[in-house]
């Protein structure tokens, strides 16, 4: 499952491998897909070339390669809606890549603690120590990761930002190459 934030633009990462092989495919064309699951556009597609909703299957757009098996994408604020949940799904241009859906659920940010100095929360690697840049992350207040409250990508420092009131939270991490035992209990 990935995340995204309402009312503004979301960059999805997708895994696209051989079917046969299971070798990551790393050149080509990719093609995103986000379809509606509820909501007001339940059912129907984003079309970025018209920044509308389709009845029928209409690419989303084209999907960049970025590393190991992973190819990402940004999709524009208007196609995201808050409490509205997604499929998101990627096909490569010779068939070849393995299709299937991914939920992709919305949520808005908290407006409490805005403006605030906000915790700092810091990645680094377990082997090298060196900091985790560009890794996703978000916390939850609920240890199945359900409710997601906060989402960002680490800075070049393994730093993200969150403005969030004092508390436990679930802390979840994600970045291709890198392997999380999530989630990391925190107390801010």
């Amino acid at each position: 499952m990935q995340q995204a934030v309402a009312g503004q633009s979301n960059a999805l990462t997708y895994d696209v491998v051989n079917l046969g092989t299971g070798v990551a495919i790393i050149s080509g064309v990719v093609t995103g897909y986000l379809r509606a699951r509820d909501g007001v556009n339940a059912g129907k597609w984003w079309n970025y070339v018209n920044n509308t909703w389709s009845n029928t299957e209409v690419s989303a757009g084209s999907l960049v390669y970025f590393g190991g098996a992973a190819w990402r994408f940004s999709v524009i604020a208007a196609a995201w809606v808050g409490g509205v949940t997604y499929d998101f799904y990627a096909k490569e241009s010779n068939n070849l890549a393995v299709v299937y859906s991914e939920q992709v659920v919305t949520w808005s940010p908290p407006t409490t603690g805005k403006g605030g100095s906000g915790w700092t929360y810091t990645l680094t690697s377990s082997e090298t120590g060196l900091p985790i840049a560009d890794a996703e992350v978000w916390a939850t207040t609920d240890l199945v990761g359900n409710n997601v409250i906060c989402w960002d990508y680490t800075d070049t420092n393994g730093q993200v930002i969150f403005y969030i009131p004092s508390g436990t939270y679930y802390v979840w991490r994600r970045k291709v190459g890198y392997r999380f035992d999530n989630p990391d209990t925190e107390v801010v």
